[in-house]
C-alpha cells in the first residue's frame, strides 16, 4: 500500500544517478528513513537503477 502524507522541511538526502552523477531532481530521502523497492530511470543516461537503504 502506498501512503502519502504532508510534510514539514527537515535533513534529506538527495538520491544522485551513479552512472553520470546527476542529482534525481524533486526527490529525497529523510535521515534514517527505510527504502525498499524504488526505482528510478535517469533522464541524462537513461539508465534504470533501484534505490534500497540499511
Amino acid at each position: 500500500m502506498l501512503k502519502i502524507t504532508p510534510t514539514v522541511e527537515s535533513e534529506i538526502t538527495k538520491i544522485v544517478c551513479p552512472h553520470c552523477n546527476t542529482k534525481v531532481q524533486r526527490i529525497g530521502l529523510t535521515k534514517d528513513s527505510k527504502v525498499c523497492g524504488l526505482t528510478f530511470k535517469c533522464r541524462c543516461c537513461g539508465k534504470l537503477f533501484e534505490v534500497t537503504t540499511e
